[in-house]
């Protein structure tokens, strides 16, 4: 009686996670897929935030303080604050969360900066605008992806123990039906894998054009405003990373030793809205500096 108890409770387990893991797997597929509008009046830093997430929105914030003399950034990467800091403008509050995140002696590491800089409540204000007009997929979907996931793996790992206490029991006849429900969650963890995306689709297409923009002669280019911040410095930048910059010292930055594993902005606990902890593509250097394009932010998550 108490063999078949387990058995019911593996299955209900199994088909509880396999549904769950199926239901988010199609709300993320509806999303990406949604007919979303792109406002033309997109500013650079929720540009940055679609391409890259919050460090790439404060990375593009960094890069144009500094060209505008408000920052001062040293050949090792530390940045200085300067006197006058402050300009009013969209990014106010996320130039207020920069220069508070130098501290008190005004000068940081510029990997230190970045990720303290997108941990900020204005950093976040962007996502959420964006999640808002659907431009962004909600983090609680993306995470839910990655919890129906290991709940699969959970339940596949329970499903197992009836089978394995079934020879004791005298019932190993059984034993095949924890078996059977184990495989099962185990091939859906396995084929219905995560998204990496934090996009709908839409967007994606249109940050690609964008991107191929500075590549088009002048009298090629495409018309709208979106169009002509993605062929200036700062729309760069919140393209492609300061990987993208013209200047060599912001390209010099693209650097592992530069955002060395020591810095919150390499990931980890400061992650905020994008990337599973640690990815680095999604919100490590990469994300600000370039190569986190396109793509990754699965489980953020985070």
């Amino acid at each position: 009686m108490l063999y078949e108890g387990l058995d019911l409770a593996a299955l209900v387990l199994t088909a509880g996670a396999i549904g769950y893991r199926l239901v988010a797997a199609v709300r993320i597929v509806v999303m990406l897929r949604a007919e979303v509008t792109i406002r033309e009046d997109l500013s650079p830093e929720e540009l940055a935030f679609l391409a890259g997430g919050p460090r790439r929105t404060a990375a593009t914030v960094l890069f144009r303080m500094v060209r505008q003399g408000r920052l001062l950034l040293a050949e090792d990467g530390t940045v200085t604050v300067t006197d006058g800091a402050y300009t009013g403008g969209s990014a106010a509050g996320i130039e207020e969360a920069l220069v508070e995140a130098a501290g008190i002696s005004r000068s940081e590491r510029v990997g230190k900066l970045v990720a303290r800089t997108a941990a900020s409540r204005a950093v976040r204000a962007v996502g959420d605008r964006l999640q808002e007009e659907g431009l962004l997929l909600r983090t609680a979907l993306r995470r839910g992806q990655y919890r129906a996931r290991r709940l699969l793996w959970w339940s596949a790992a329970l499903a197992l123990v009836p089978a394995v206490w079934a020879p004791t029991t005298g019932t190993a006849d059984h034993r095949w039906a924890g078996v059977v429900l184990a495989a099962g969650a185990a091939l859906t963890a396995t084929l219905v894998k995560p998204s990496p995306a934090w996009v709908p689709y839409r967007v994606q297409s249109t940050l690609a054009i964008l991107r191929g923009e500075r590549e088009r002669p002048a009298p090629w280019r495409r018309t709208g405003a979106l169009a002509a911040l993605a062929v200036t410095p700062v729309g760069a930048v919140a393209l492609g990373g300061l990987s993208a910059a013209p200047e060599p010292e912001f390209r010099e930055l693209v650097t592992p030793e530069t955002w060395r594993a020591g810095d919150p902005a390499f990931g980890g606990a400061s992650d905020t809205g994008l990337g599973t902890s640690g990815h680095r593509g999604s919100c490590g250097y990469a994300a600000a500096c370039g190569g986190g394009d396109g793509g990754g932010c699965g489980g953020a998550g985070e």
